[in-house]
């Protein structure tokens, strides 16, 4: 005879406050990051957004070779997309942490 499927509550589908705030603080730092790239006037202040977006921003070099584009507003956007990849997957790890206890 088959199962009910069991009802989650909210609790149990929240993400653990640890994550939660680590998730907060990752993406405060990369925002941190592009504008101090935008505003900063200097172009090596962009080496703290490589580095948050790791490891996708070593593709964007073989991206914007393939769409035949080089301009840094395609750079930026899509290293923005490698920090929110990075950001969905702590979040993901929270809740597959969750579901664990």
């Amino acid at each position: 005879m088959p199962q009910a499927p069991r009802k989650t509550s909210v609790a149990q589908r929240e993400i653990p406050t640890a994550i939660r705030n680590l998730i907060v603080v990752y993406l405060a730092v990369s925002v941190g990051a592009i504008a101090l790239l935008l505003f900063g006037g200097d172009p090596s202040s962009g080496i703290f957004l490589v580095l948050f977006a790791l490891p996708w921003s070593l593709f964007v070099n073989q991206i914007s070779g393939l769409i035949g584009i080089d301009s840094a507003a395609l750079n930026l956007a899509l290293l923005a997309i490698g920090v929110g990849i990075n950001a969905a997957l702590l979040y993901l790890l929270g809740r597959r942490l969750r579901r664990r206890q």
